[in-house]
């Protein structure tokens, strides 16, 4: 299949959050990441495929699909996800980025198609973050070779490949503020995105749970 695929890296145990549940069942402000996640990423593809080890596959995943992700790290979840179908171009978020808006990943795809380069990822102050990132079918070839010759690090295999950078200005301007690429992997962590999704639901009432929408 053509058009944009969404790949969501959905695999986390979630033990630092010692909520006894996985990471993607994790509820902040009456969503679960998962849930989130796959609402904004929903709204900046055509399909969308979940990726977690087998014994974490979701009992409902609506409209996507599941592939198994051999549990080897974030590269060994998004070669798995990006191979699952073809695609003119890709959309990779991690489940743990509840800030996350899809006007920043649709901002993305822009730049990939301007930029020309076969990646592009944010950088918030200036540390690569590929589990945020819009990807080329070129980019999906050369991170495959990189796994299989034996890359595991998801950043160094982005950045072999060229992929492109962008960096807190492009964030705050398409994502909707600076903490947009905040992750959860503690309860403090948990507890700042839980006041930022309430007070952004106060400033923007209008806007239903993850907020924005593909127009």
């Amino acid at each position: 299949m053509s058009g944009t695929l969404g790949v969501l890296l959905a695999g986390g145990a979630g033990s630092r959050l010692g909520s006894g549940v996985p990471k993607p069942e994790f509820v902040v402000h009456g969503l679960t990441l998962r849930e989130r996640a796959l609402a904004t990423l929903a709204a900046a593809c055509d399909r969308v495929v979940i990726v977690t080890p087998r014994d974490r596959r979701p009992d409902v995943i609506g409209e996507s699909a599941w592939i198994e992700d051999q549990g080897d790290g974030p590269l060994s979840g998004i070669v798995a996800g990006l191979t699952a179908d073809t695609f003119d171009r890709a959309l990779v978020l991690g489940v743990d980025f509840p800030l996350v808006r899809p006007a920043l990943l649709l901002a993305l795809l822009d730049e990939l198609t301007q930029s020309r380069a076969p990646a592009v990822m944010c950088a918030p102050g200036g540390i690569p973050q590929p589990l945020v990132a819009a990807l080329s079918p070129a980019a999906a070839d050369a991170l495959r070779d990189a796994f299989a010759a034996g890359e595991r690090s998801v950043t160094r295999a982005m950045v072999a490949m060229g992929a492109a950078m962008v960096g807190d200005d492009f964030v705050i301007a398409h994502g909707g503020g600076p903490a947009a690429l905040m992750n959860v992997n503690t309860p403090e962590d948990a507890a700042a995105a839980q006041r930022a999704l309430a007070e952004r639901e106060r400033l923007e009432p209008s806007h239903s749970p993850p907020g924005g929408d593909r127009a």
